[in-house]
């Protein structure tokens, strides 16, 4: 599968890694922790989750403490999507992986994932 040039974002060096399409997955924050919740699309619903897998590397030039806004996943249409996954504890790693699930119309072809203002193009990603 192929892998994004990474980006930096706010001393991070971000990686989006893949793109797989689920109708269950795991709602943990990022980097992992004690979070456990489980989203679930049930039969017949008309969405799927679209889970983007991102790479993360710590910089020396990273500040803890603060707190980062939530990714945002774009289809090629311009609409947005939103997770219910927030960061936490950054900086306790040097690197780390999260996967965020965003619930999208099936088959939504998509464009991008953000953080603020690092976007990173999916269009090749092979969603």
């Amino acid at each position: 599968m192929a892998q994004s040039k990474p980006q930096t974002y706010k001393g991070l060096e971000v990686t989006v890694s893949g793109v797989e399409r689920a109708v269950n997955v795991s709602l943990t924050d990022c980097p992992p922790g004690a979070n456990s919740v489980r989203g679930v699309i049930r039969p017949g619903e008309t969405t799927e989750f679209a889970s983007v897998q991102v790479d993360f590397k710590v910089k020396p030039d990273f500040k803890s403490g603060g707190t980062l806004a939530k990714p945002v996943l774009q289809d090629v249409a311009g609409k947005a999507y939103n997770t219910a996954q927030s960061f936490a504890d950054i900086g306790s790693a040097q690197s780390f992986s999260c996967t965020f699930a965003f619930r999208v119309p099936k088959g939504t072809k998509l464009k991008s994932f953000a953080i603020e203002t690092m976007s990173i193009d999916l269009g090749t990603m092979g969603q």
